[in-house]
């Protein structure tokens, strides 16, 4: 059975969304063999993604960019234990899921990896990554091309891998013209005029000085650009919308 007869015979309302917003992503769902699960794909019967969305809002926390308010809001969200519900084999084009008919989201969270091949990191919506824009994109919320999700993935992964400062060279290259004079031309004031304060933001200096020059860009620091993108796209926020559209990640 190839994943493809799941989502017609189970999700026809989003395989007509997705044909016609993400028409790829359906094609590689029809060339994705679903295989019987197997006990040995389960690790553990602790939920992974739980686990890993605990320590996600821990590096959060110890990076300054929520409150331990917002962190145990979030944390207590969290099922105790779970199972692993589905995996992925991005080159063998193949996916397994615990039950006969995995929740849609499931679903499209384990193609994705296939379709994009990229790991967790980068597409899973714990992590701030490009599946919270496919559904973003899928709902209508914005109009964001697959071409917009992997741009996304890929700034994301080469600020992770440590080409940080060059992605906020580009990042700053297409957001400040936005500001005009009122900010100098520097990742971190173009961060502050969002209203978010990265770690590395710790030296105070007008908005438009050019002493900004002097701060260092910190790697965690792009990569939270990224994740704080994707939660002002969630909220709406203006000043998120605008930065995506001018890294092209949304269309005009």
């Amino acid at each position: 059975m190839k994943a493809i007869d799941i989502f017609t015979a189970y999700y026809p309302e989003l395989t007509e969304k997705l044909q016609e917003r993400y028409p790829d992503f359906l094609k590689t769902a029809s060339e994705t063999e679903v295989i019987d699960w197997k006990e040995e794909f389960a690790v553990t019967d602790r939920n992974p993604e739980a686990i890993d969305e605990v320590m996600f809002w821990n590096t959060l926390l110890d990076s300054g960019l929520i409150t331990r308010e917002e962190w145990e809001r979030q944390v207590r969200k969290l099922p105790p234990a779970s199972k692993t519900v589905g995996v992925a084999f991005i080159e063998t084009k193949e996916v397994a899921f615990r039950q006969e008919v995995p929740d849609k989201f499931v679903l499209v969270h384990e193609v994705g990896h296939v379709h994009f091949g990229e790991v967790d990191s980068f597409w899973s919506s714990t992590y701030g990554g490009g599946e919270i824009l496919f559904w973003l994109g899928v709902k209508g919320r914005y109009n964001i091309p697959e071409a917009g999700i992997r741009l996304f993935m890929k700034l994301m992964r080469r600020a992770y891998e440590g080409k940080h400062k060059e992605v906020a060279e580009e990042i700053v290259r297409a957001c400040s013209p936005l500001w005009g004079k009122q900010i100098y031309p520097h990742f971190y004031p173009i961060c502050l005029g969002t209203g978010w304060i990265p770690e590395g933001a710790c030296e105070w200096f007008e908005l438009n000085s050019p002493e900004w020059e002097k701060v260092e860009v910190k790697r965690e620091d792009v990569v939270g650009f990224f994740v704080n993108l994707t939660e002002g796209l969630k909220y709406g926020d203006s000043f998120w919308i605008e930065y995506a559209r001018r890294l092209g990640i949304i269309e005009r």
